[in-house]
């Protein structure tokens, strides 16, 4: 219980994070469905056209019967809480073990003399803990609204956190057995991403293709199969807890089966070969090459499945039909526009993710101690984070320009409009300013504060509250508009307003400066 302990406090900040904004998105966002569909009559239709929405199916999976406001709350929170649920496990399950492994501060307990299966043992303890906190939390925080939100009971509370708990068990159980195949804590996280990326492609073929044996096979159907607030079978839990189980167990015999420091499978990035690299920029773009690649393929894919399952959407907004979730984001405009807006924040959120990830590259490797050889070479001080912050913008950059290529080129094929391609285009390139911002100020809190890194996942977090969740959390337009991600104008328009992308820039322009003459005026983090 000791080293449990240690953990839970070395990353209470992470975890107090992740599990306030869970809560808070449970239970802020559960009265905003009974004024949404205050009649009978609104209800019935908005249901009818969820149900026949190819859109909104992939997005949010099926929506049942008799479509209450606690089932549409289900259905379209629930499916936004999972996936942050899936990716707040993998985050968490990854620096509990991996991530201290590579940093070396494992080294120094297992040095006291702890025997080499606790750490994990630990760690998967505390995975256990913060999925109880976060089932109870978001269970609360949603059972408060019954009485007040039609079909919001107690029990269907509690099936509703339980799912969200349940899927963070998950996903980190199994984030804790890539953490033992990896050799890297970044690789790690980049198939935990990958899998929770399966995750939603297996649900989405179950509910668009109504294959339901699918939900079984992934933590992201937990929702299709327990059914809160309709029939609540409690019985799933059971699987999935056994699931979970065999999971640990077998995180458990791989850890057993490799070397410190290493993953079962080899690392390929390691030659004995001399490579001639003539600038900082070089070395960090040859290293960061196969995550850009594997970012813009994924991110690519993600983008371009927006643009093809646009149609309906677009069409029920110019009907006036659409309601809900993605009313609120499409509101009374341009539905073309409207729509390509709210794709194009959703993929600057998960860019804004491997922008995070990318700068904090530059603190992983300072606390290596590998850093310590880039100045060897004569490498200024302020070399190594200057050149992973300005591979991180031009990675960013590929990635939203191969998006939006994409979804320029199959958006008019199904979506009717004009300008089509060119709101496809821009309303995902135009994201780069606020990619730019992220990667400022996490070069910011890395130059300043390397030890304290959670900071860095603010923007990310409070611009994709305030795009995406704040018309239904009644958030006051002046506050949503410190975001990062709604601020791409229509370019078509006769007048469009570029100040808000130019304000960006500017940050990310100071910030980075600022991270830059910071790291210069301070020692070098090691361990």
């Amino acid at each position: 219980m000791t080293l449990v302990k240690l953990m839970v406090r070395r990353h209470r900040m992470l975890l107090t994070s992740w599990l306030l904004l869970m809560i808070a998105l449970s239970g802020g966002t559960v009265s905003a469905y009974q004024s949404t569909y205050p009649t009978e009559a609104q209800r019935r239709l908005a249901v009818q056209l969820a149900q026949h929405n190819a859109a909104t199916t992939l997005l949010y999976g099926n929506l049942p019967d008799p479509g209450t406001p606690a089932l549409m709350f289900a259905w379209e929170i629930g499916a936004i809480a999972t996936i942050l649920a899936a990716i707040m496990g993998v985050l968490v399950a990854i620096a509990l073990t991996r991530a201290a492994e590579d940093e070396g501060t494992l080294e120094l307990v297992r040095g006291s003399g702890v025997a080499p299966p606790v750490p994990l043992r630990s760690a998967l303890l505390v995975l256990g803990m913060v999925a109880a906190v976060l089932a109870l939390g978001c269970a609360f925080a949603v059972g408060l609204s019954a009485g007040h939100v039609d079909a919001v009971t107690w029990p269907g509370a509690v099936a509703f956190g339980s799912v969200v708990g349940l899927t963070f068990l998950l996903a980190g159980t199994l984030a804790a057995v890539l953490a033992q195949v990896a050799p890297t804590a970044t690789g790690a996280r980049t198939l935990g991403f990958a899998a929770v990326g399966v995750a939603f492609a297996v649900r989405t073929l179950a509910d668009t293709r109504h294959v339901g044996w699918l939900n079984w096979l992934t933590p992201l159907g937990l929702r299709a199969t327990v059914r809160p607030f309709a029939q609540e079978r409690w019985w799933v839990f059971a699987t999935g807890l056994f699931a979970a189980a065999v999971l640990a167990w077998l995180a458990l015999v791989l850890s057993a089966r490799r070397e410190y420091g290493a993953g079962l499978i080899t690392r390929r990035d390691m030659r004995g070969t001399r490579l001639n690299i003539r600038s900082g920029f070089a070395l960090a773009g040859r290293l960061a090459r196969r995550q850009v690649l594997t970012w813009t393929v994924a991110v690519a894919c993600v983008g371009t499945l927006f643009s093809a399952m646009g149609s309906g959407v677009v069409r029920q907004s110019e009907n006036g039909d659409l309601g809900g979730f993605l009313g609120s984001q499409l509101g009374t405009g341009d539905p073309v526009a409207a729509y390509f807006a709210y794709s194009g924040t959703v993929v600057g959120m998960v860019v804004s993710s491997f922008a995070v990830l990318s700068v904090l590259t530059s603190r992983h490797d300072e606390a290596r101690g590998l850093t310590d050889h880039v100045l060897a070479t004569g490498a200024r001080r302020w070399t190594p984070l200057a050149a992973q912050a300005a591979v991180t913008a031009v990675g960013s950059l590929l990635i939203l320009t191969a998006t939006g290529t994409l979804s320029a080129l199959i958006a008019p094929a199904v979506i009717d409009g004009s300008d089509v391609a060119v709101h496809a285009f821009t309303y995902v390139v135009g994201q780069w300013p606020a990619m730019l911002a992220v990667t400022g100020w996490a070069a910011l809190l890395v130059g300043l504060r390397p030890r304290v890194s959670w900071p860095a996942w603010i923007p990310l977090v409070a611009g994709g509250t305030f795009a995406l969740l704040g018309g239904l959390l009644g958030i006051p337009q002046p506050v949503r508009d410190l975001g990062v991600f709604q601020h791409v104008p229509d370019v078509v328009s006769p007048d469009p307003d570029f100040r808000g992308l130019l304000v960006l820039i500017a940050f990310a322009g100071g910030a980075f400066l600022l991270g830059v003459f910071g790291s210069n005026r301070r020692d070098l983090t090691t361990g």
